[in-house]
Parts: C-alpha cells; sequence; structure tokens
C-alpha cells in the first residue's frame, strides 16, 4: 500500500504508527518518489536525483529505462520471504497526491494497490508548508540540499504571488503553498484510475485528535488483524514555531478554498468543517 500525501498533514506520523503492527514492514525510507519523479527534476540536489539523471530524464516508465528503475524501487522494500506469509510492506511520498502523473503511474504499477491519503486544512496546510520552507537550510539536516529551496518571501508576499499566477495558469508546481491543498482535483485524478474502495481518505485534525481510532480504521481498511498498539501515540513532527496566520492571508485563501472544499464535500460525501 502507499500513503500517498498530503504534505504537511500528518503523513510522517501515519507511517510509524502503522509500523507498529507485526504484520507491517516498512521500506528502507519513508519517502521514496518513485511515482513522482518530477521532484527530482526540480531539485537537482536532492538525494535521489542521480537516479534521475542515470536514467536520461526523469520518465522512470519510459520502457526503455524501467526496468532499471523498478529495480531501484523494489531494492528498498523487504524481500518476500522477509515479508512472511502475511506481512506487507509501504512508502510515504507526500507528493503521490499532488503530482498529476502519479495515479496513472502507480494502475500502471500495480491496479490493486490500496492507498491512503491524509487531509488537512488547506489553510493550515499552506502556512505550515510555507514555515518549513523557510527554515530550509538553517536548522534543517543536510543544508546542501534544502537551502537551495528556502523561502525568502513573507507569506502574505508568497500567496498573493502564486494566487496571480493560478488565475494565468502559470503557477509552478513548486512549492506551491496554494495547490497543494487543492485535494478535490487531486482525489477526481485517483478516481478517475481507482475503484473507490481501494483509496482511505484521512483527515488530519482527527489523526491528532485521536491517533488510536484513526489507526484502527486503517488497519481495518488493509485488512490487517486487529494489534494492541502501545506505542503512546507519541507527537511527530510537530513544529514548535507558534506563529499565527496573517489575518488578512487567511481571509484570502478561506474565499479561495470554498468552493474547491465544497466540491471535496461533494465527492466524498463528507464535510470535514474546513471554515
Amino acid at each position: 500500500f502507499l500513503i500517498v500525501g498530503a504534505q504537511k498533514a500528518g503523513t510522517t506520523a501515519l507511517y510509524y504508527y502503522l509500523a507498529e503492527h507485526p504484520d507491517v514492514v516498512t521500506g528502507t525510507q519513508k519517502e521514496i518518489g518513485f511515482f513522482s519523479p518530477e521532484l527530482f527534476e526540480a531539485w537537482p540536489e536532492h538525494p535521489n536525483h542521480p537516479l534521475a539523471s542515470k536514467q536520461k530524464g526523469v520518465d522512470f516508465f519510459d520502457p526503455t529505462t524501467y526496468p532499471s528503475a523498478a529495480a531501484w524501487y523494489h531494492g528498498h522494500f523487504p524481500l518476500p520471504h522477509e515479508l512472511g506469509k502475511d506481512g506487507i510492506t509501504y512508502e510515504a511520498t507526500p507528493e503521490y497526491l499532488y503530482y498529476p502523473a502519479v495515479p496513472e503511474r502507480i494502475r500502471r504499477y500495480n491496479a490493486s494497490m490500496k492507498l491512503i491519503a491524509i487531509l488537512r486544512d488547506p489553510v493550515e496546510r499552506a502556512f505550515s508548508a510555507w514555515k518549513m520552507y523557510r527554515r530550509f537550510g538553517l536548522i534543517d539536516y543536510r543544508p546542501e540540499i534544502y537551502a537551495p529551496r528556502r523561502e525568502t518571501r513573507e507569506f502574505d508576499e508568497a500567496v498573493c504571488a502564486e494566487l496571480e499566477q493560478l488565475k494565468i495558469g502559470a503557477a509552478p508546481l513548486e512549492p506551491g503553498y496554494i495547490a497543494h491543498g487543492l485535494y478535490y482535483q487531486q482525489l477526481q485524478r485517483y478516481l478517475d484510475v481507482f475503484q473507490r474502495d481501494q483509496i482511505l481518505v484521512l483527515e488530519s485534525s482527527e489523526l491528532r485528535r485521536d491517533p488510536a481510532r484513526v489507526v484502527v480504521q486503517t488497519v481495518a481498511f488493509l485488512d490487517l488483524p486487529d494489534h494492541e498498539f502501545g506505542n503512546g501515540w507519541p507527537l511527530i513532527h510537530v513544529g514548535e514555531d507558534q506563529a499565527e496566520i496573517p489575518d488578512a492571508a487567511r481571509q484570502v485563501l478561506r474565499r479561495f478554498y470554498r468552493p474547491h472544499n465544497e466540491s471535496l464535500y461533494e465527492l466524498l460525501g463528507r464535510d470535514f468543517g474546513w471554515e
């Protein structure tokens, strides 16, 4: 199975919580990015970029490059005898929900794949992503990788610029503070190629408030046996920066996202109550 996103919505916490189940075995790292190689093209400092370069571009699914690219991907996971009869393995790359070509690539790879998406209030998500990019290269691990992507604009400035770019269809995919929160479009792309019962959609604040219930729900979705989780649900990747979203930017984003959120609620038959 795959945890496909969203960015800054709790994928890391869910990844580590599920790893406590005895029948779930992680890969060698949380985010591998096999199905979203565009990220490497836009981020040459990324540690996986040499693979993209070696593959003569970033289309891992070209027939001439797929065998070696797939071998690289499979090398991140346990062999069948290491999984055992009932074990399953997984990874979690938040960009999978966002990049448009990913759903079809996953379908071509495994049409029966189970997929988990965890969503967060898009306004809060955008601000959290901006704060993450502001830290890049300052205190994060391996500054040579992250420093080139450090955000220097204030949040209001970044929001105004992206809104203008979105209006004329010229917004770059990254950092995509606003575009990352267009969940209706992103999930619809998955529903175009996968059955609805293959996709579990969770909500970030519910994972924070009641992780036990959300993890039990996820275990059932994966057809795994019940398990008594005893890890105490530690907080994972909870930022210490308690800065508040500027009021003007909050109101602008609330208005922008309102019709998109309404479409999402109709698609899922569920209202998340994002104001």
